[in-house]
Order: C-alpha cells, then structure tokens, then sequence
C-alpha cells in the first residue's frame, strides 16, 4: 500500500518545470503533461481529467513485453500488482496475437513493451502536488519536495542545429504509395497508414531541453518526456489511444490534418473547407467504423457509441479530423484484455487491419518500433490513459540515434505529392526545434 502527501502550490507551471528536471535525472522516467489550460476547448470532457501532470520514477518492479504472451504477462503482471505501472506498447507486439513480423530495419531498439511499477508517483493538480510513495521509499519524500521546489532551471542553452534525412527519397515514396493504392484498386484494403522515417545517426542530443523547447512549443495534450536507461521518447502527441475510467472504454482516432494559417480570417476559412472535406471525411470515418469494431470485441451488447464524429480540433500549427468512441464493458474485463483487443490503435493501421499492416510491413523501410505505439500508465484501480506515439523525436543516447517518423492516410482518392507534404507538415514543429 503506497503512503501518500501533498503539498498546496500556487505556480503550476513553475512547479511542472522543476518536477521534470528533477525527474529527468532518474535512470527511468516518465513525465505526461496534459496542458489543460492551453487545451480546455479541445479536449473531449469525456475523457477530460482532474490533473495537469504526472511523474513517475525509480523502478520497484518491471517487466519487459515481448513475443506471443506479452499481453498476457501484462495482463498477470497488472493483476499481481495492482499498482501504478507505467511505460509503452510498442507497434510491434501487433505480432503477439497475429501472423505478422517485423523485420525492417531498427535503429534505436526500443523494446517491444515495457512497464514498471515506480517508487514514486507525483500528480500536478491545480493547487497541489500530491506524491504516492512505495513504503520503503517514503522516508525520501521531504528530501524530494525540497530538491524539487530549489530545483535551478539552467538557461536555454544553445545547440547547434541537427539535420533530419530519409529513410527514403521523395520518388521512392511517391512510387510507394501509387504501389499501395495498385492494392486498394484489387480490394486487398480501403485504406492504410504509411510512414517513413527521418533519421540522424552519429548524433549527441540534449533529450530533456529539446523535450522542453518542444513542449513549450506545441502544448499537445499527450505530451510525454519519456526516459528508459540510454532511451528516449521526447513526445507532443495531439491523439489519444484508449483510456479507461471506471468501466467505460473511451478512443480518439485522429484522421485528417491541415495546415493552421496566420491570417485569422484565412484560418478559419481554411479550417470551414477542412471540416467539409470529403475525403477528410471517408478517412476518419473508416477509422472511426474500425476503432467501433475494435472495442465491440470487449464492449457490453449494444454499448458502443459515436460521441464525436468528425470534430475539429486545433492546434498552434495544425487542424485535426478527431472522433470520439465509447463503450461500456463489463469489470470483468482486465486492462490487458481491453489494450488487446484494440492494439494497435486504428488510426496508425488501416481497413482492414490486419491486412493493412501486412502490407505495411512490405512498402515500409523501417520497423515502427515505438513509433504509433502507445505511452501512458495505468492506477491501482485499473483505470489507464494510453496516447498514440506520433509528433514525437525518439533518440537513442547509447547509439547516438534521432529518428523522426512520419505517416499518413493513404486511400484511392490520395495524391501522393500532397501525402508527403502532409508528412512534412507533421514533422514542421519537430524540425523547428531541432534548428531546421
């Protein structure tokens, strides 16, 4: 039983900045910063929650995912604890229950999943910092509270700028996807998610100053500073993947991206056409019919429901296409069970599914790894919050490592030229912060 204190405060966001530089100093860290106040109006209330921040770090227990039984030694793991757990699904535990594989080539070796029980959890609300401590650790909490509120913020350093480079060039994208929609033409699928990568290797990053400049920058509402020993994931996140609270399922597929302009009158003009956009529209809406069959698979009879279809939510450089679908099920279902019966997430596969990331497997040049996996955590209760790992740089400090991956919708309505725009448009706000 974890013992819990809490100390009222007056400046969040002064407090958020200290919290992550102490945290960022642990071997294993993982920091959610939700940023209510920037996005009150975009957020569904649905899933909308009390907190500003989460913290999590040290590790009392872990546990690695991988092969055909990940989901059910998470699902053991989950149950024998019955803490928090935090960490990350990775895009390849797709092959747990499937026929599929990965065999594209992985420059940062992320593990397929990955939890830990912490030894210590800290929540932001509005006027307090509440920890939840193991036992054994409690006795530290005095101690942290003050490392954290005298924390020194160093200056904004300044780095020299990092270039990205492809995977793969623009003609061999381009010749991808008119291959892809050679499939959607026999019917092998109606539509997919393609990515490519942008990479540096033989780099050295400063991970949390480049998570912070992005954070300022972007205020996504799944943002995460994620650090696993050498590992990092640095992520501004616009999408949720699952989240449970009590016993109602509750995902946001995002389909559908355009360009924020600076002009008022022309942003909002350009974010009427958007919203009206036919094949916006069919994209988000053949997710949407997947994520509904997804949870079926979990939901009690009759309970799936569209609570949102088609809004647009905006962002400081992007509209975005966001639905939003529920269900009830029954307490009966683990949160293993549920993040199976979903994973991976609609929005970063395609119609069919399984199908979909078959042929992904063959036209993608880089295995996905983290990348449109899922981080977030899960309470003692059993309740969790997931994200959809997109709009993130992730790093390897061991092997020196950027990777920046990119995706998109592809349907046969695509023109592949204005795809890979859409690819460098999502990539805009990563880029900026690295210099370029």
């Amino acid at each position: 039983m974890r013992r819990t204190a809490t100390h009222h405060i007056q400046n969040t966001e002064a407090v958020k900045q200290h919290l992550i530089h102490w945290g960022a100093q642990h071997q294993t860290c993982l920091y959610l910063d939700g940023h209510k106040s920037a996005n009150k109006q975009a957020l569904s209330t649905i899933g909308d929650t009390p907190y500003e921040a989460l913290i999590a770090v040290g590790v009392q227990q872990e546990i690695i995912l991988e092969g055909k039984t990940a989901f059910d030694d998470l699902d053991a793991f989950q149950q024998t604890h019955k803490d928090w757990l935090f960490g990350h699904l990775g895009y390849d535990l797709k092959n747990a229950d499937e026929d599929l594989h990965s065999q594209n080539p992985d420059g940062l070796g992320f593990e397929d999943g990955y939890f830990f029980v912490p030894q210590k959890v800290m929540i932001v609300y509005s006027d307090r910092l509440e920890a939840h401590y193991t036992p054994e650790c409690y006795g530290q909490w005095p101690t942290d509270l003050s490392a954290i509120l005298q924390m020194a913020l160093p200056d904004k350093a300044t780095a020299d700028p990092i270039e990205l480079y492809p995977r793969i060039s623009k003609p061999a994208y381009i010749q991808a996807i008119e291959n892809i929609q050679q499939h959607i033409a026999a019917g092998d699928i109606y539509e997919t998610n393609f990515c490519q990568e942008f990479f540096c290797d033989e780099i050295t990053l400063d991970p949390l100053a480049t998570f912070l400049e992005l954070n300022q920058f972007s205020k996504a509402p799944f943002s995460a500073y994620y650090r696993h020993g050498h590992k990092y994931a640095l992520c501004a996140s616009p999408e949720r993947y699952l989240q449970k609270q009590g016993n109602e399922l509750l995902s946001e597929p995002i389909k559908g991206t355009a360009k924020r302009l600076a002009d008022p009158i022309a942003d909002g003009q350009q974010r009427e056409r958007f919203v009206n956009d036919p094949k916006e529209r069919r994209e988000n809406i053949m997710i949407t019919d997947l994520v509904r069959n997804d949870l079926s698979k979990v939901a009690a009879k009759g309970s799936v429901s569209v609570a949102a279809l088609c809004a647009c939510r905006s962002y400081a450089h992007v509209h975005q296409l966001v639905s939003s679908v529920c269900c009830q099920i029954d307490k009966t279902v683990t949160p293993a069970q549920a993040l199976r019966a979903t994973f991976p997430m609609g929005s970063m596969t395609g119609v069919p599914k399984i199908r979909a990331c078959t042929l992904m497997e063959q036209f993608e040049s880089h295995k996905r790894g983290l990348y449109s996996g899922a981080i977030g955590y899960m309470t003692p209760d059993g309740d969790f919050d997931f994200n959809v790992v997109i709009r993130t740089l992730l790093y390897a400090a061991d092997r020196r490592y950027l990777s920046l991956s990119v995706g998109g919708a592809i349907t046969s309505a695509s023109d592949p030229q204005m795809e890979y725009e859409e690819c460098l448009l999502k990539g805009a706000s990563l880029r900026q912060v690295l210099g370029r």
